[in-house]
């Protein structure tokens, strides 16, 4: 086995990496833009062909049973309203941009991890008064980082998650015992290669970790994937609930007790992600 990436080899590698669409860049930079407006998003969607493609497929699969058919971003964005479309537009292009065939490096697995992580942070962000549209995209984007090391060192990677499913190991303990280094930092020095807006990649560089950072989008986001994995939201048979960071909760005043009334909203908002993306 060769050796383990540097940090410096990890963030040359990152610029190996297929970039996000300019139309996805657009719509992430939007979501903390309160004059954003429809017709703005649906004409920088309109420019890329395949995006457009798989919107529409998607779009129509949800709204099966209403006569006329949607036929543009537009009417999407009408229909669906711009939440679901958001969500819609940069789940599918993740899903085809970064569809890596490798037996032992399930992607289909980690973008459905990836849905429901950002399906609840959707919820509680919601609930806590935070931009929701920046919660799920940085819920989708929380575990890129896996991306840049597996890429970076398919072997060694392979290895890491042999030690994570095999030998009752976290992750990220997995990771730093053949990286040095885990897929929350990883995640982050690629979200700075992508240059995506700042709190989404606090959000990335927190989630296992959010009391060494602090911020309420890496509280949200790490209280999000805890929740997910207690929903079994995509995971595998052998699914283990993280460790829930008590300041994370009481900073973000969240309530389980209320929210596991929310239970069932979060579970039919990702089934019907799943079945418009079809994953």
């Amino acid at each position: 086995m060769t050796a383990a990436p540097t940090l410096d080899e990890l963030v040359r590698h990152a610029g190996s990496l297929p970039s996000l669409p300019e139309a996805v860049n657009h719509v992430m930079r939007s979501l903390a833009d309160e004059n954003a407006d429809i017709d703005s998003l649906a004409q920088h969607i309109s420019a890329d062909p395949a995006i457009v493609a798989r919107l529409l497929a998607a779009a129509n699969a949800v709204s099966s049973g209403v006569s006329t058919p949607i036929c543009s971003a537009r009417q999407a964005f009408l229909f669906l309203g711009v939440n679901r479309v958001v969500s819609i537009v940069l789940a599918s292009t993740l899903l085809h941009r970064y569809d890596i065939r490798n037996p032992g490096f399930n992607t289909r697995q980690l973008w459905r991890h990836a849905l429901g992580v950002a399906t609840c942070a959707r919820l509680l962000a919601e609930q806590t008064r935070l931009n929701a549209d920046l919660a799920f995209t940085a819920g989708l984007l929380h575990d890129i980082g896996q991306l840049l090391m597996f890429s970076a060192s398919p072997t060694r990677y392979l290895k890491a998650l042999d030690l994570h499913n095999k030998g009752d190991m976290p992750i990220v303990d997995a990771e730093r015992a053949l990286f040095g280094v885990d897929h929350a930092t990883a995640g982050g020095l690629l979200a700075e290669t992508w240059k995506l807006p700042g709190k989404i990649r606090d959000a990335i560089e927190a989630h296992h970790e959010p009391d060494q950072f602090g911020t309420d989008i890496g509280d949200l986001i790490h209280a999000s994937e805890v929740l997910s994995h207690a929903l079994d939201l995509g995971e595998p048979q052998e699914n283990r609930v993280p460790a829930l960071s008590d300041r994370a909760c009481a900073t973000l005043g969240l309530s389980w007790s209320k929210l596991s009334g929310h239970f069932a909203e979060i579970e039919a908002r990702y089934d019907g992600l799943c079945i418009a993306l079809g994953i």
